[in-house]
């Protein structure tokens, strides 16, 4: 199972080769708290570009735990109370994300922010164990109901927060995706803060993507290929080496576990690869809990048809959980 020994975490970075630069577009732009591209092979077409610079910031101003006037904020605020109307977009998007969170053996929960709020509304301290309990009766996917023929969201108690960072970006990811497609524009990559997604060929070749070692550029761990006329990849990248945040000096992640409401231990970076871009962002952050159980990211990788390729540990060795 152990394919490399590189004492470094690894980053996600796209291989353009020499393809003439008249047929190959990008555009650059910010958005979901990252920087955004996309690129994508066909004349120039503006139009298409502002549209998935639109569609994105609709997903942000939506799906935002942030946003006072989110849709996730007003659930936050309003759904223990009564069932709050939503548009259909959101209830579905809440919906999957609630039934694949358990698929995922309960790695992956929206509902973990009750818990893991506590984290950045302590004023700076470590919250006990017994302030995490105390919030433990709130987690869990049966603590929120999404009726999507009527396009209602209600949570069960007072106190229930959802956060649906682990897979807006996915989801805006395919958004994107979605709309090249549309009009006609089959060869591209959607790169969001690493997470892309991966469609068609560039001029009949391959698409390159490595795994590198972000402090020594030259040394690059593996690279993924991908590349056919039907199908589209998606990936997704979860870790500590980039997102963290620092109580009393001490670096935590920003990956929660939602059964014990803690951040995540050495986990430096895990790579999901799977069917789109939703499914392998939900996925990477539930294999990146799961890492250290061996049966639960196997079962991760059989629910998802995932692939999954980790860093961590002390020693930080790269793992091919295909070997």
């Amino acid at each position: 199972m152990l394919k490399a020994r590189l004492l470094l975490p690894f980053t996600i970075f796209l291989i353009l080769g020499c393809t003439p630069k008249s047929d190959v577009r990008s555009i650059t732009f910010s958005g979901l708290g990252t920087v955004l591209n996309v690129v994508y092979l066909g004349d120039e077409d503006t139009g298409v570009e502002n549209e998935i610079k639109a569609d994105t910031a609709a997903v942000e101003d939506d799906f935002s735990y942030y946003r006072p006037d989110s849709w996730i904020s007003k659930l936050n605020k309003n759904a223990a109370k009564e069932p709050v109307a939503v548009p259909a977009h959101v209830c579905r998007l809440i919906r999957e994300s609630l039934e694949l969170g358990e698929q995922s053996g309960g790695y992956f929960d929206i509902t973990y922010k009750s818990q893991g709020a506590l984290w950045e509304d302590n004023k700076g301290t470590v919250p006990t164990d017994s302030e995490l309990e105390g919030k433990k009766q709130f987690v869990g996917s049966d603590k929120v109901e999404a009726d999507c023929e009527k396009n209602l969201v209600k949570f069960k108690y007072d106190g229930v927060k959802i956060d649906l960072g682990g897979v807006a970006k996915g989801y805006a990811i395919d958004r994107a995706g979605a709309i090249l497609k549309k009009h006609k524009i089959s060869d591209f990559i959607v790169n969001y803060g690493g997470d892309m997604l991966v469609c068609g060929k560039k001029n009949g070749k391959n698409w390159t993507i490595g795994i590198k070692n972000p402090e020594n550029p030259q040394q690059m761990l593996k690279k993924i290929e991908f590349g056919s006329e039907n199908e589209c990849i998606g990936i997704a990248t979860s870790g500590d080496y980039e997102r963290f945040f620092t109580i009393d000096g001490k670096n935590y992640s920003h990956i929660m576990n939602p059964k014990t409401g803690k951040p995540v231990k050495n986990v430096h970076s895990v790579t999901v690869t799977g069917r789109n871009a939703t499914i392998t962002d939900l996925a990477a952050t539930a294999a990146a809990v799961a890492i250290y159980d061996e049966a639960a990211v196997k079962k991760i990788m059989e629910k998802f048809a995932v692939k999954i390729y980790s860093l961590s540990g002390d020693e930080r060795f790269l793992i091919d959980w295909q070997q």
